[in-house]
């Protein structure tokens, strides 16, 4: 009995190791072919995350023979795992559906969809307000010396992405907290006794992602506050009162 116990326990381990291959299969098949499309359209796509510093009439260049196709490369891979994410998502939730109880499963599948919601929403407020200060903000050093400024695309890119992914990270708040309510770690009613110690952690960390001055850490820090103040309204919804 105890031999087709454990006979039948490594079956079902190995029928899950093979369903989560052919779902990562998926995963990869679909980052490959958006990669692809992107390089194939990686000069509007450029175009479009140039546009940040264009308004500035700032030149992008690059120094070396392969930098532009490397940096070219790298959107690519950029935007299909930008693409992919949803639907790793979906493989995610769809594999770990099967283990999860009816209400459990209701708040996995909303933890999943609104996750790249929240990313797209920090990373276009990045885009269209974050980005254009930080680069503002970098020029103001570009003259009034003997040093000329030679802006390269790939340094432009890292920088741009990094803000971007920064902030589509701290837009994942709500869902942190939710999660702590959820696993009963805290409650709503406690974390907003809390409010002014995590307002300022909100902003310290605003001030650490973006340059310093105060526009552009007021337009990450009240945000991302909102977002908390959303997340102790959803936790009163979502988590009844004893």
């Amino acid at each position: 009995m105890t031999n087709a116990r454990r006979g039948d326990s490594e079956s079902e381990w190995t029928e899950h190791l093979d369903e989560l291959r052919r779902r990562l299969i998926v995963v990869l098949v679909i980052f490959a072919a958006a990669a692809g499309a992107a390089f194939r359209y990686s000069d509007a796509i450029v175009f479009f995350l140039m546009n940040p510093v264009l308004k500035f009439g700032v030149k992008l260049y690059t120094f070396a023979p392969a930098e532009k196709f490397l940096a070219y490369l790298e959107i690519s891979l950029w935007t299909g795992a930008v693409i992919a994410l949803p639907f790793a998502l979906l493989q995610i939730g769809v594999f770990i559906r099967p283990g999860l109880r009816d209400n459990e499963r209701v708040y996995a599948a909303a933890a999943l969809s609104v996750i790249p919601i929240l990313f797209a929403g920090g990373a276009a407020l990045a885009y269209f307000c974050l980005s254009p200060i930080v680069m503002r903000f970098f020029l103001s050093f570009a003259g009034g010396d003997a040093v000329d400024s030679l802006w390269g695309l790939r340094e432009y890119l890292k920088i741009l992405f990094d803000i971007m992914l920064a902030s589509g990270l701290a837009f994942q708040t709500p869902l942190v907290m939710l999660l702590l309510f959820a696993v009963g770690a805290t409650t709503p009613r406690k974390a907003a006794r809390y409010r002014p110690h995590i307002a300022l952690v909100i902003f310290f960390m605003a001030a650490v992602l973006t340059p310093p001055d105060v526009i552009s850490q007021i337009a990450l820090g009240v945000p991302l506050y909102l977002l908390f103040e959303l997340s102790l309204l959803l936790g009163r919804l979502i988590r009844p009162k004893s």
